[in-house]
């Protein structure tokens, strides 16, 4: 009798992310660019392990596992959507140069590899940073 295959596919079809090292809320050096995500859902177990941890998961990304340097990423580190900026500041007062530099950054909580889907993907879970880091790094972004 054929096997009915269990695995999940995945979709990176949802933006562009940079992963970048931090310290002392600068960011310092740019690890990962343009990187495709896939959102996925923060399930309830999840959400709550972090709560009792003391922390707060607000996005769970699946980024493609085969991404060359995947093995560069940890915890701490730093995610910019690249698609998501002014979700805090006010069109009015900046202008489009000024708001490239307020993207979405999220700090990393976990690294999770998830071999059971096709094709295989690596679940960072993210905790929004109220107050964006300041670019530190020698490339500028």
């Amino acid at each position: 009798m054929p096997q009915i295959s269990s695995k999940q596919f995945e979709n990176f079809g949802d933006g562009l992310l940079t992963i970048c090292e931090a310290d002392e809320r600068s960011l310092t050096r740019t690890k990962l660019e343009h990187i495709r995500y896939g959102n996925r859902t923060v399930g309830v177990t999840r959400y709550w392990k972090a709560r009792t941890a003391g922390n707060k998961v607000d996005k769970l990304l699946a980024i493609p596992l085969a991404v060359l340097g995947a093995d560069l990423i940890e915890i701490n580190d730093v995610v910019i959507l690249e698609n998501e900026t002014d979700w805090l500041w006010d069109r009015m007062t900046f202008d489009k140069s000024e708001m490239k530099d307020h993207a979405g950054h999220y700090q990393i909580l976990q690294v999770q590899p998830k071999f059971d889907s096709k094709p295989p993907a690596l679940y960072l879970s993210l905790e929004k940073l109220v107050h964006p880091y300041k670019d530190g790094r020698d490339d500028g972004g």
